[in-house]
């Protein structure tokens, strides 16, 4: 299998300052050799906007020492230059290699002027 593409891992964590708590992403693993795979593409509709619902599958070496958890953020940049923002779901470990099921939900974007 081809592993062209490259893996950037964020981990949500909470600062508390003066007893208010931020969520920020704090990176974990990076420039980590990988394989993004689209599994499907689904339209659904919340509040009527229009949301694009992606599953995707991305495969590491086995021997990547890495412990992927569900929600973090996987940020992927292909051999193409594509670059995708993913929240991790489950995580398959097998004899050649790891598999991580992820999620992406983006608001589809149109030059549809309601106005017209």
């Amino acid at each position: 299998m081809f592993k062209n593409d490259i893996l950037t891992v964020k981990r949500e964590n909470y600062e508390v300052i003066n007893n208010l708590a931020t969520k920020k992403y704090e990176t974990v693993y990076e420039n980590i050799p990988c394989h993004l795979a689209i599994n499907l593409n689904n339209t659904s509709y919340s509040q009527n906007v229009p949301l694009l619902n992606s599953e995707f599958t991305i495969y590491l070496n086995f021997d990547e020492k890495i412990q992927i958890k569900e929600n973090d953020k996987l940020c992927v940049v292909t051999s193409k230059g594509e670059i995708y923002t993913l929240y991790a779901g489950g995580v398959k470990i097998y004899n050649f290699s790891i598999q991580i099921k992820c999620r992406q939900e983006k608001i589809i974007e149109s030059d549809f002027d309601v106005n017209r």
